[in-house]
């Protein structure tokens, strides 16, 4: 019978302070995912005094939900940044993606997180032949701005990554790897607490209103039960964003779900059978399938887009069970153990972004690639809570962005949802008529 929970959950310890909330910190985080925790990793080894507020249990949003998949990736092309941002800016955002994927890798080998690290490659499977010789350019272009372990895989050649007969080659990025995502942020959480930071969940933070007295400066969080006066706030929710906290930045957010299944326990000699090179996968359709082996090699992993607006584990059961059987036709009697959903945080510009608004700095928008790229930002926001008036990233010049009908509720995303049912369209049409050309 499925479990309509995270598979990452199960057997795994669930940290809880009784401790009071201190009255008083130098600085107040608001979320206690990758980017809080690293944040607060960071800032008390500085010497600060660090208090993370988390509204649900600590490892409850989508730093213990995601897919585990540690890459570099973002959700713009190298043209699209040119033409957004210029060349430079453009330029520096390719290096950062990659600065993200070492510095998350180097953390969790420092620091001996135990979370089931694999440095496995992520192949981008090519849905059309188009779609090879795109990112094959692309390819070429991220490689002229700074040189980096990936290269492309022909056809013929994919067996040896994977067997299915959906996909006309792919990109190999040799560095990106995978962990068991709860147990990666359980270990920073570790390392933040012997930091010195003080973590609590269920403690849902209603308001932040600047200080009044001429004499004073920083601000008063207000929890359900107490009140925190400190000299700096990070906001660190995402995909969580409330517009009841923050109108600002629920505005610049959307909480995007994400529906994940893993198979039963199928055995290691059939997942190999089917993922021959050990590779996260992904693909370039707007479908957007993502799948893995589990870290114990034993069961599949596959996160797609059931849709856009948010339905229940249950409803979206269907859709997940059959675009893995899509992939892979051998699957269609195994069982689905679990199905579960959780909240991503996209940008209008769907890039990440560190910014400060009136007083209150936040790091956010990490468009479903946050396992590397949240604590890397978690860290960044950090030093610049340390340095205000120093650069710290590309990510300070990529400004969230908003649109005159959106107020912090996605009321339009059952109609995106049916725009992306088109796109779906589209892309089979695509493939038929490259399948005839063949």
């Amino acid at each position: 019978m499925t479990q309509f929970s995270p598979y990452w959950w199960k057997d795994q310890a669930q940290y809880n302070n009784s401790d009071d909330v201190p009255k008083k910190a130098d600085i107040v985080i608001v979320g206690a995912g990758y980017t809080g925790l690293s944040a607060a990793l960071t800032l008390s080894q500085a010497g600060r005094s660090v208090v993370v507020l988390d509204a649900e249990a600590i490892g409850f949003g989508a730093s213990t939900r995601n897919g585990g998949m540690l890459g570099s990736g973002h959700k713009i092309s190298t043209d699209q940044a040119l033409r957004q941002y210029g060349s430079k800016i453009a330029a520096q955002i390719h290096e950062e993606a990659n600065a993200s994927l070492a510095f998350t890798t180097n953390l969790i080998k420092e620091n001996n997180i135990d979370c089931e690290l694999q440095i496995c490659g992520r192949l981008r499977t090519a849905w059309t032949p188009q779609d090879q010789i795109e990112m094959s350019k692309n390819l070429e272009k991220l490689k002229a701005i700074e040189n980096f372990n990936s290269n492309m895989i022909e056809p013929e050649l994919m067996p040896n990554s994977i067997k299915t007969d959906l996909y006309f080659g792919g990109q190999l990025y040799e560095d990106h790897g995978a962990v068991h995502p709860y147990k990666f942020h359980y270990g920073l959480l570790q390392l933040a607490l012997n930091a010195g930071a003080k973590v609590f969940g269920k403690s849902l933070v209603s308001k932040v209103k600047p200080v009044s007295k001429d004499s004073d400066v920083g601000f008063k969080v207000f929890t359900s039960n107490t009140i925190v006066q400190c000299n700096q706030v990070l906001m660190a929710t995402n995909g969580y964003t409330r517009p009841s906290l923050s109108k600002n930045l629920s505005r610049r957010i959307l909480p995007i779900p994400s529906y994940i299944i893993t198979t039963k326990d199928i055995g290691v000699g059939r997942v190999q059978s089917l993922l021959p090179g050990g590779h996260c996968m992904v693909e370039t359709r707007k479908r957007y399938c993502y799948y893995r082996a589990t870290p114990c090699g034993r069961r599949i992993m596959l996160g797609t887009r059931a849709a856009m607006h948010s339905i229940t584990p249950e409803q979206a059961l269907p859709t997940l069970r059959k675009m893995l059987i899509e992939i892979f036709p051998s699957l269609i009697d195994v069982e689905i153990s679990h199905c579960w959903t959780g909240y991503t945080g996209f940008s209008f510009s769907k890039l990440p972004s560190l910014g400060e608004n009136q007083g209150i700095y936040y790091a956010l928008g990490y468009c479903g690639n946050g396992v590397a790229m949240a604590p890397y930002l978690g860290h960044k926001a950090a030093l610049k809570l340390l340095q205000p008036s120093v650069n710290h990233t590309v990510f300070e010049k990529t400004p969230l962005l908003t649109r005159p009908y959106y107020y912090g509720r996605p009321w339009f995303l059952s109609f995106v949802s049916a725009i992306f049912m088109g796109h779906d369209l589209l892309d089979n049409y695509r493939r038929k008529r490259s399948l005839k050309k063949i």
